[in-house]
Parts: C-alpha cells; sequence; structure tokens
C-alpha cells in the first residue's frame, strides 16, 4: 500500500459527502441522541461502522492471500484506476454507473436488516456500535466502489482493512456531522465548489494511476512472462558443453 492509495481511500470517501447524503442522510439523523447522549451515542454509531468497513476490507484482503493475483496485478489496478474515475464521475454528476452496484447488496441488506430494528432504540454504547456496524452492509454503490477498489489495491488483510477504514474516515465529515448537527451539515458537503474539487481530484488521481501503469511513465507493471523450459532445463553448470578445467587437466594425451 502507498501513499497514494491512502490519500485516495480518505478522498473516496470525502467525495462521496453527496451521495453519503442522499443515501443516508435520513439514517444518519435517526441516530440523532438526546441531549444527554448528544456526543456519546453519535460517536458509538460511526466507531462501529468504521469498524464494519474495516472488517469487510479486512475479510477482502485475506481473500486475496489465497487467490493466485500475482499474474493479474496489471489487470487489477486498472479496474482500480477505474473506479477511482468512476466514482470522481459520480461526484461530479456526469455519470451514475456505480449506482448499479447497489442492487448487488440488497438481499444482504434484506437479510441484515431486522437486525438493526431488533436494537432500535439503543439502550446503551453496545448497541449503538452494533448498529452501526450493520450500518455498513447498506447497499451503497459508493461503499461497494470502494470495496472493490480496496480488493483490487489491496495485497493482505491489513491493507484491506486500512484502506476501508480510511474511507470509512472519509465519510465521518459528512455522516457524524449530520448525526450531530442535522442538516447544516449538508450545506458545505454539497456545495458545488467542494464536490467539484473533489471529483476533479479523485478523476486526476486514477488518471494518474492508469498513466503509471503503461511502460510510457517508467514504472510500468508488465506481467511477468512464464518460461517453462528455463525453470526445468539443465542449469549451465550441468550443461554439458560447460567446461570442468579438472577434467582436461587430468587426461592424457
Amino acid at each position: 500500500m502507498t501513499g497514494t492509495e491512502a490519500i485516495s481511500a480518505l478522498l473516496l470517501g470525502l467525495a462521496g459527502a453527496g451521495h453519503c447524503m442522499g443515501m443516508c442522510g435520513g439514517l444518519a439523523l435517526a441516530f440523532r441522541a438526546p441531549e444527554d447522549k448528544k456526543w456519546s451515542f453519535p460517536l458509538a454509531y460511526h466507531s462501529g461502522r468504521l469498524l464494519g468497513y474495516g472488517s469487510i476490507g479486512g475479510f477482502i484482503g485475506s481473500v486475496a492471500l489465497f487467490l493466485p493475483i500475482t499474474q493479474w496485478t496489471i489487470y487489477l489496478r486498472v479496474i482500480a484506476a477505474l473506479l477511482l474515475i468512476s466514482v470522481g464521475l459520480h461526484t461530479l454528476k456526469l455519470w451514475y454507473g456505480i449506482t448499479a452496484l447497489e442492487r448487488l447488496g440488497g438481499g444482504i441488506w434484506r437479510g441484515l436488516s431486522p437486525m438493526l430494528r431488533a436494537f432500535l432504540p439503543p439502550k446503551n454504547w453496545g448497541h449503538a456500535m452494533v448498529m452501526g456496524a450493520l450500518w455498513g452492509f447498506m447497499p451503497c454503490g459508493l461503499v461497494y466502489s470502494a470495496l472493490a477498489w480496496s480488493a483490487a489495491t489491496a495485497t493482505g488483510p491489513f491493507d484491506g482493512a486500512f484502506l476501508m477504514g480510511l474511507f470509512g474516515v472519509g465519510t465521518l465529515p459528512a455522516m457524524l456531522g449530520t448525526t450531530l448537527v442535522g442538516q447544516q451539515a449538508s450545506v458545505i458537503m454539497r456545495h458545488r465548489v467542494f464536490r467539484n474539487i473533489m471529483g476533479g481530484t479523485l478523476i486526476v488521481m486514477g488518471s494518474w494511476s492508469l498513466w503509471l501503469i503503461t511502460p510510457l511513465s517508467g514504472h510500468g507493471v508488465m506481467p511477468m512472462k512464464h518460461n517453462p523450459q528455463q525453470e526445468l532445463g539443465p542449469s549451465s553448470s550441468d550443461h554439458p558443453d560447460h567446461h570442468h578445467p579438472s577434467s582436461s587437466e587430468g587426461r592424457s594425451i
């Protein structure tokens, strides 16, 4: 995992503020706590949500350890870059293709939503954290895009958990702000200038990632060519034409 990938994870969360407000703003408002728990319950909700994201990312990263993905590295990096560009286009309201991913999680959410309702209203921090963790499984195209990008980027469970955790941190200004202060938080996060900066930055970073993959950049990741003959053939020391001084010196004419 590189610094660029960590920054990209944060930006994915920040750039998705508008989508978060539309998709989960009502739920974030519903999680507003009584005055005596104004900070504690919202922090527990969103801590649980970040733990949920990190757990899913860690699982995806663990799966990557058991798959022969080395030979597919260049293709996974292309997918990761294209996903960054897709979220950027969505943020700029130019293309809404990532919303198609939300249909993939509809079945999962239908199974989990009764569990979420079972904790309403939350009685303690533990209930609030469980609700937040379940919230992380909502059918959200932005979350699924981040997961797909994480799967294409992470090289292990730590990378996957860390990247998705950073994504969750990026969503906090929008979601935690909505929970704490209500709709006022959406004014800045949905502002056209903020949206354009975030969307443009994601497109630039995704395009830069694509450029780094190409041989023209000097950093291109080319797939390794496997040569069975080189692996199975005799070594140079065993070649019949190899000169052995000891045998020639002991031979009489």
